[in-house]
């Protein structure tokens, strides 16, 4: 099946056979990605009162009791809420059901090795990307210089499958966006950004999530909206995009559950499109 998608004047044959989701499988029984050293994500047979929720166990069907944090547990959506008050729910977040977005791969460096910025201020032992590098990686796909799409996953090399089931803390630290780098992505005009590290900002950042503030115009050191913020956009972080999947430029269907909360778990399917001329 072909669907045909129109965005800033170009149309685009969206190839839905061949649609790909970017999200990491989560296995509550197995190997899971985790951030910031939260509890894995689980799942427990319902008994109450008189039945339990497995056949195995002579119950009448199977119900699973799920618990997890969808901010550490895996691929995950979020609004704006996430450093504001106010309470701007994903499940009610008008995401369009098909978008245009551009996939690039770019490779993380060492603090010591750029000029670019954070707050707080980089370490040496911080790896970065950065706007140099996601601007060159942006230029390398044609279709940049005629269109612009709603929405950028940036995956980063090395690509290693170990990214679906890594857990990231203080022994194992991941890369970050510097602040030159959400600027160039907020110039851009992107709404909806997908990266596959844990998270835009750095793990241990005193608490400032910098580039969150920046990303939807919210005032830094400070949790309200004002009339600048920008409410339309999202972050989905720990995607896991396949090497097989290459650089380009993509409709984008963010699959998101009617969770009243900042963030939910969420799968991102990636379909090839092709540009009518």
């Amino acid at each position: 099946m072909q669907l045909t998608l129109e965005h800033q004047g170009a149309k685009y044959v969206c190839l839905m056979n061949e649609a790909r989701s970017i999200a990491i499988k989560l296995d509550f029984e197995g190997p899971q990605p985790n951030h910031f050293g939260t509890d894995r994500a689980s799942q427990a047979v319902l008994k109450l009162g008189g039945f339990t929720g497995d056949t195995k166990q002579g119950g009448s069907c199977n119900v699973d009791a799920l618990k997890m944090i969808p901010h550490c547990n895996g691929t995950h959506t979020e609004t704006v809420s996430h450093i504001v008050n106010e309470d701007i729910w994903i499940g009610h977040s008008a995401m369009e059901v098909l978008t245009l977005a551009m996939l690039v791969s770019v490779t993380p460096i060492s603090a010591k090795a750029t000029s670019e910025t954070y707050r707080p201020a980089l370490d040496d032992v911080d790896n970065v990307v950065t706007r140099e590098s996601l601007v060159r990686a942006i230029a390398g796909v044609g279709e940049w210089k005629t269109i612009r799409p709603d929405a950028l996953i940036v995956r980063t090399l090395p690509n290693t499958v170990e990214k679906c089931s890594l857990a990231y803390s203080s022994d194992n630290v991941p890369a970050f966006l510097t602040v030159e780098a959400l600027k160039a992505i907020n110039e851009i005009g992107v709404r909806h950004l997908l990266v596959d590290l844990p998270s835009v900002d750095r793990m241990y950042d005193d608490g400032l999530l910098t580039n969150h503030h920046i990303f939807w115009n919210v005032a830094e050191k400070t949790h309200q909206l004002s009339g600048e913020t920008r409410q339309d956009k999202t972050i989905t972080e720990m995607v896991f995009v396949d090497d097989e999947i290459a650089d380009g430029v993509y409709g984008l269907n963010i699959q998101v559950p009617a969770f009243c909360s900042d963030a939910a778990p969420s799968r991102p399917v990636l379909i090839p499109a092709k540009r009518i001329p």
